[in-house]
């Protein structure tokens, strides 16, 4: 993940302009010599973390950690969580348990889902990498992890449902980062080969390590959507704000999926941009209150 102080700087940011009205996107604020308004902030601060991840590809590029095709693939599933954290900015505690229509799903029942599958993900891509580590001399055949070594591995599902049904929307979203966070940190050593290693699950068949990284990917994107469509017909679409916000959260995206695998590079510019994000955040807000 990113260097903490720039993810704090950038959640600052999106509190304080989520619920900003299209009229006070409007209202004068000034960058550096030039007479702008707080719209241009969201731009800036876009550009910011754009021009880090620039900056950072090219320090990774020419040095000793370079990004291994897992890796790569971690960075794109992590693109992915963050869109779903910047569509739930609109999202208010008491949408959690209202389905959209009849027999669908409310955001508390798909967000369930999406982690109780990426569950299942994680334990089988660790399970078959093992595996694969193990057995690589003696080729033997592929095999399936008992449902009592998933257990073993990411606990029970019990506990997991019972938890999901009693938090909040914060505490779910906690929830799901420490489970996002151990994804990103216990399976970034794949290298080579073991992108290759079948793993059985439901489907019958092997699949590879390389295809259940890019389900982590495209099964948060579909349920994403969900929760985007289920967003909206509860609500109203999203205002600009919340649409600048996504920007931003796909920007800060970019910068964390560079250092995936090299979690210490450039510490000191993401600890720069920090502070000129947290101290953009504290301008606008005061512009605005005032």
């Amino acid at each position: 993940m990113a260097e903490m102080k720039l993810i704090e700087a950038v959640e600052r940011f999106a509190l304080v302009t989520s619920k900003l009205t299209d009229e006070e996107l409007e209202i004068a604020w000034q960058w550096r010599t030039f007479d702008a308004n707080v719209r241009f902030a969201f731009f800036q601060t876009y550009e910011d973390l754009r021009t880090l991840a620039a900056k950072l590809i090219s320090q990774r590029t020419s040095g000793s950690k370079l990004i291994t095709t897992a890796q790569r693939s971690l960075a794109q599933y992590h693109s992915a969580y963050r869109d779903l954290q910047a569509i739930l900015l609109g999202a208010d505690e008491e949408l959690l348990d209202i389905p959209p229509e009849q027999d669908e799903w409310p955001l508390r029942a798909t967000l369930g889902h999406i982690m109780a599958a990426e569950r299942e993900f994680f334990a089988r891509i660790w399970f078959a990498v093992q595996q694969h580590r193990q057995d690589a001399e003696q080729a033997e055949e592929a095999t399936e992890m008992t449902s009592e070594e998933v257990e073993e591995f990411v606990g029970s599902y019990d506990d997991f449902e019972r938890t999901m049904n009693r938090l909040s929307l914060a505490g779910i979203l906690a929830f799901y980062d420490s489970l996002h966070k151990r994804v990103l940190r216990e399976i970034t050593d794949i290298r080579g080969l073991e992108l290759e290693a079948p793993s059985l699950w439901w489907e019958g068949i092997p699949l590879s390590v390389e295809y259940r990284l890019h389900r982590l990917d495209s099964h948060l994107r579909q349920h994403t959507i969900q929760v985007e469509k289920t967003l909206e017909a509860l609500t109203q679409p999203p205002s600009e704000a919340l649409r600048l916000l996504r920007l931003i959260y796909a920007a800060l995206a970019d910068v964390e999926g560079v250092i995936v695998g090299d979690w210490l590079l450039g510490q000191r510019e993401q600890q720069e941009l920090a502070a000129t994000i947290q101290q953009r955040a504290e301008e606008i807000e005061g512009i605005v209150e005032g």
